[in-house]
């Protein structure tokens, strides 16, 4: 570990591209040689081994052509005011093409201080793996299982044991906070009219846990749940609920408005062959500028003032038109009127048709005695009355038909809760000045980022996850869903680049 103060003597020119060039022609000459008969798919995998190795030699031809002008001219860093020395140092690093040695100056003075500036121009993390390999790795856990992310990447070439992955997955994700705060306008934002709704939703998706990341009341209920035997082993398994941790799912859009009439809407529940209008006039617009957003680690408060705060970063003077799409749960209704009111905005809750008409499908069949082609009849009616009509008058209609029916026991329980349903939501139920407002009724938007956003990815065969890691890999899927991923990857890279800029420097910073 000697250190130097002169640069080593010089040793005869070496071309450090020259095992580049030698992989290459050995790879033509192969090519060239028609004597063995290989089928296409042997010489396709032949040159891409071939050609990784091509391109592993070049990378390491550049890098050791840099160290070498770096040595034939070393310059103390910037800063040093004593003598400083410097010694050479290598350190190993895997890339997508395999691993390569990069060999630089580190420098220090008489405090110690080190400096490594090729590792801050080279923008070298302190781990043995690229920032491309980083990449490659939380594409794929973002997508698929880590095993199966894992066995593809290793088909490429790229070997990354399981628990590095996941540390690579964590620190891919570490700067989605920041990208949000920083980020005043993600660049693929299309600017949204005075005229257009400011939309949001929330809802939530369990996703099975281990043991240690479950929140207390539920690790408690998961702890009794250890203990009792199962049972008949044949019996069919309930759903287990005290082994999930609740994901806080929220989405927000700019969308156009569009009335619709409600003879639309109720043409649609009939089968295709019997509509009379064209299923497009009750479409709404295509929703623009959509982030989608699943937490973990973060409760249903703090998601909803989060979407409120992209609301306000999108329509600051509160002058557009802002919509709560809701699914008829009580509790994100009061927190969402409670976020409003401490911002002095006015949001319009609409509760989602299609949970009312889930009620009214149950109420029909209990009407009609388990006929489904009279329930369906009945529920066209109803759902023509629903976006007519005060949400009263027609849970009174329901009541009423169920008295004329003679209904009792559990029939006349269904039929009462569908009213119940009705009545107590009413002031967010009321269709027929959203529909003429041009507003959307329906929470297709926030169902769909629930399966796609956590079940797809969170819930699949045997997957039981720990928090920080789950939490890791639903924002990377956010920002893939959110259309964000190469905005973030080039700021994620300018962070990375900050951090390892300060380790070159020998200084500690926060990840």
């Amino acid at each position: 570990r000697a250190t130097v103060t002169t640069p080593p003597r010089s040793a005869p020119a070496v071309d450090p591209f020259a095992p580049a060039v030698a992989q290459f022609e050995q790879t033509l000459a192969w090519a060239r040689d028609l004597s063995v008969d290989l089928s296409a798919e042997q010489l396709e995998r032949k040159l891409l081994v071939d050609a990784r190795e091509v391109a592993r030699c070049v990378l390491q031809g550049r890098l050791d052509a840099r160290a070498a002008r770096e040595r034939e001219a070393p310059t103390a860093p910037k800063g040093f005011t004593l003598v400083p020395r410097f010694r050479a140092s290598a350190r190993a690093l895997q890339t997508v093409f395999g691993d390569v040695t990069v060999r630089r100056l580190c420098w220090r003075d008489r405090n110690h201080f080190i400096v490594r500036p090729a590792d801050a121009e080279l923008n070298l993390p302190p781990e043995r793996y690229s920032l491309m390999v980083r990449r490659f790795v939380a594409e794929g856990a973002a997508t698929r299982s880590f095993d199966t992310a894992l066995a593809e990447l290793g088909r490429q070439g790229i070997d990354v044991p399981k628990r590095q992955a996941q540390q690579l997955v964590a620190r891919m994700a570490q700067d989605f906070e920041s990208f949000y705060a920083w980020q005043q306008a993600p660049v693929n934002d299309t600017p949204a009219a005075p005229s257009d709704l400011l939309v949001m939703s929330c809802d939530s998706k369990g996703v099975r846990m281990l043991l240690r990341a479950l929140r207390e009341a539920t690790r408690k209920a998961a702890q009794e749940e250890r203990g009792r035997p199962r049972g008949d082993p044949m019996a069919r398994r309930r759903e287990r609920t005290h082994d999930r941790r609740m994901a806080v799912v929220t989405a927000i859009w700019d969308q156009p408005p569009k009335p619709r009439d409600p003879d639309v809407i109720v043409d649609n529940l009939r089968p295709a062959g019997q509509r009379s209008f064209a299923p497009e006039l009750s479409e709404m617009p295509r929703p623009r500028n959509k982030r989608v957003n699943a937490t973990l680690t973060n409760d249903m408060p703090r998601a909803i003032a989060d979407l409120f705060d992209e609301a306000e970063r999108r329509d600051p003077a509160h002058a557009r038109t802002w919509v709560m799409l809701l699914d008829g749960a009580d509790e994100q209704r009061r927190l969402v009127e409670r976020e409003a009111e401490r911002r002095g905005v006015r949001v319009t809750i609409v509760m989602d048709l299609l949970h009312v008409l889930h009620y009214l499908w149950q109420a029909a069949m209990a009407l009609h005695g388990d006929e489904e082609g009279e329930a369906e009849g009945c529920v066209r009616r109803y759902v023509g009355k629903v976006l007519r009509r005060p949400m009263a008058d027609v849970a009174a209609g329901l009541r009423q038909s169920a008295t004329l029916r003679k209904l009792t026991g559990k029939a006349r329980e269904v039929v009462d809760r569908c009213a119940d349903y009705l009545a107590d939501r009413a002031p967010w139920l009321a269709y027929e000045a959203a529909l003429a407002a041009g507003l959307p009724i329906a929470t297709g938007v926030i169902e769909g980022a629930c399966r796609h956003l956590v079940q797809d990815r969170m819930g699949i065969t045997g997957a039981c996850w720990d928090l920080p890691m789950a939490e890791a890999v639903l924002r990377l899927r956010a920002l893939v869903s959110s259309g964000h991923w190469e905005a973030y990857v080039a700021f994620h890279l300018r962070c990375e680049h900050e951090r390892n800029r300060h380790l070159a420097r020998g200084l500690e910073v926060a990840a």
